[in-house]
């Protein structure tokens, strides 16, 4: 069950169809993004979705491998997107958006209780991925 939810989650996040990916997570979800950043519940999960979707646009998410023990799910895909938002900083600046498209790897690692995303971890190279945007020198 873990890989259909985990397809749901990205094509909803993909379409922006904030209400499929709502339907995937447990009220009491723990999220947390490549940037290390940690997320308690549903709302602050979908904002925290919402925030990369509007830096972002152009997702196409392919999966590559996954992997499911119990209510643990990992996977092995590769993110495809184009920066076509403002990024917000942790200081409350803000980087321009630079309209190039990278490809990146990534890693996420799913539990799941009662066919719900009880807790999310996405993981990949930062530093590439700002290089592969342009926001970073390489």
């Amino acid at each position: 069950m873990s890989e259909q939810l985990m397809r749901k989650w990205t094509e909803g996040f993909a379409a922006a169809d904030w209400d499929k990916v709502a339907s995937t997570y447990a009220d009491d979800v723990i999220g947390s993004d490549p940037t290390g950043s940690t997320y308690e519940g549903k709302e602050a999960n979908l904002e925290n979705d919402k925030g990369w979707r509007s830096t972002f646009s152009d997702f196409n998410f392919d999966f590559k491998t996954f992997h499911t023990s119990g209510n643990t799910t990992a996977v092995e895909f590769e993110i495809t997107a184009t920066m076509t938002g403002e990024m917000q900083m942790p200081d409350g600046s803000k980087i321009p958006a630079t309209n190039k498209t990278y490809t990146m790897s990534a890693c996420g690692v799913m539990e799941t209780e009662n066919n719900l995303i009880k807790n999310n971890r996405i993981y990949m190279d930062m530093v590439s991925m700002m290089t592969g945007f342009g926001i970073m020198p390489s």
